[in-house]
């Protein structure tokens, strides 16, 4: 590939691996917008080559943020794109194959029936004129007998001329298999000729990733019913699109955990509010003793792997365990753009990542009274000082180790329902249906050694 093109990878791989391409949905736009580029370089003119260079170029970049599952999901897809266009291909060209044959057939067919025709109209055209008596139709017989010998001789004479007659010499198959050789030496001297067709598939998918949270959120007065009390946990921008679209018609309520260390639970308490939804904030500790209060549970999704399982927020476990011992749907809102062909137990699955320990401990115990904006310029101020992890600390504390990881396993049996954005919802035990609808299963794994090598 070109410099200025590996250079843009290398740069988005940058921003993945700090951390400033933040989301699954910035990531996985981000792929389909350089998978696009590559797919529309004049260089990839077989699809061979393009599907290596694509997988390629997408195994650098998942190397960069094994974490994102959406990376590998949307090479997937790009590769699926290629490979129906390379079946829909094939497909014509055995089309074109069978109409030729069938046009050669019907050629030789017609010479034969045409000889047929002459043979017998030649030995009944001289009795015809004969009036018939008893003196003639005692010849009848041997007229008889001359027309069937005549009629096997100019069935083998059909027979013999279209077994020697090439089969371009017959109308019926010469245009077909002509443009059928025309395409062959196209595609060896220049473009494929459905490049075009996989480029126009990308673009839908790019535009899909646009779309998704409007997509979701149009189903939405379909799952949220007049009356109810709904739970989410934590801040997530699908989720507050889907409550959004569905308070336009129903009149609800939300209770809002806060989602501890994050607290995001309070901005997304204060959109809420603001879009005029009546919610309730409530501690993570309260999630249990709140669960019997409420109708169902709105939750969001990382990533939705092979066995019907996701990968979610931190703490969103224990919110579907409440929800499974009170009888609760646990509904996750999940883009199909998530949807990955990993199985949890799949050694590429990196199930964790871990956030700042700032967040649990400060370094500054006087910046634990302060909101959560003036801590985090605090702790910003006190890194620049070159202060130590543990500058805050009383002296003489032993070791401490802070974990503070991101991410929760949900497994499918306390999952209810997928929410997607193809315009229907599915429990978890119907996700094989999806993978083999949205990828190719040469594709499910993509190159397991290369990418450890890349990684490790």
């Amino acid at each position: 590939m070109s410099q200025p093109f590996n250079d843009r990878v290398e740069a988005f791989c940058r921003r993945l691996t700090d951390r400033r391409t933040d989301g699954t949905l910035a990531a996985a736009k981000g792929t389909a917008e350089l998978l696009r580029q590559l797919v529309t370089s004049s260089r990839l003119n077989t699809p061979e080559v393009m599907l290596a260079e694509v997988k390629r170029v997408g195994l650098r970049i998942q190397a960069a943020k094994p974490i994102e599952l959406v990376i590998g999901n949307i090479v997937r897809r790009v590769m699926h794109i290629i490979r129906e266009e390379m079946e829909a291909e094939q497909e014509e060209q055995d089309d074109d194959l069978v109409a030729g044959a069938a046009g050669d057939v019907a050629a030789a067919g017609a010479a034969s029936v045409g000889g047929l025709s002459r043979a017998f109209r030649h030995p009944f055209a001289a009795p015809s004129s004969r009036t018939l008596s008893l003196h003639n139709l005692l010849d009848q017989g041997a007229l008889d007998e001359a027309a069937d010998v005549a009629a096997q001789q100019h069935q083998q004479q059909a027979a013999a001329a279209a077994a020697a007659s090439p089969p371009t010499q017959h109308s019926g198959g010469s245009g077909r298999r002509g443009s059928f050789e025309e395409k062959e030496r196209k595609g060896r001297a220049g473009q494929w000729d459905r490049k075009q067709e996989v480029i126009d598939g990308v673009n839908d998918l790019i535009q899909e990733l646009k779309d998704i949270d409007d997509a979701i959120a149009s189903q939405a007065v379909e799952h949220i019913h007049a009356n109810e009390v709904v739970l989410v946990f934590g801040y997530s921008r699908t989720v507050l699109h889907f409550l959004r679209r569905a308070a336009e018609k129903r009149n609800f309520e939300v209770v809002v955990a806060e989602a501890a260390p994050t607290y995001q639970g309070q901005q997304m308490a204060a959109e809420l509010a603001a879009a005029g939804i009546h919610a309730t904030l409530i501690p993570d500790s309260a999630i249990f003793a709140m669960m019997a209060r409420v109708n169902k549970v709105i939750a969001t999704a990382h990533a939705l792997l092979a066995n019907g399982s996701v990968m979610a927020p931190v703490g969103m476990h224990v919110v579907a365990m409440a929800a499974r011992r009170h009888s609760v749907p646990f509904v996750v809102l999940c883009g199909i753009y998530k949807l990955s062909t990993l199985f949890p137990h799949n050694p590429s699955v990196n199930f964790n990542d871990f956030r700042d320990p700032a967040d649990l401990l400060p370094r500054d115990h006087e910046a634990v009274a302060l909101p959560r904006r003036a801590r985090a310029e605090a702790l910003l101020r006190l890194a620049e000082e070159g202060n130590e992890w543990r500058a805050g600390l009383p002296s003489g504390l032993p070791e401490l180790t802070v974990a503070n990881p991101c991410y929760d396993y949900v497994p499918p049996e306390l999952i209810s329902l997928f929410v997607t954005d193809q315009g229907h919802g599915f429990m978890p035990s119907y996700v094989y249906r999806q993978l083999t609808e949205f990828y190719h299963r040469q594709d499910f794994i993509l190159d397991k050694q290369q990418l450890d090598q890349l990684i490790g």
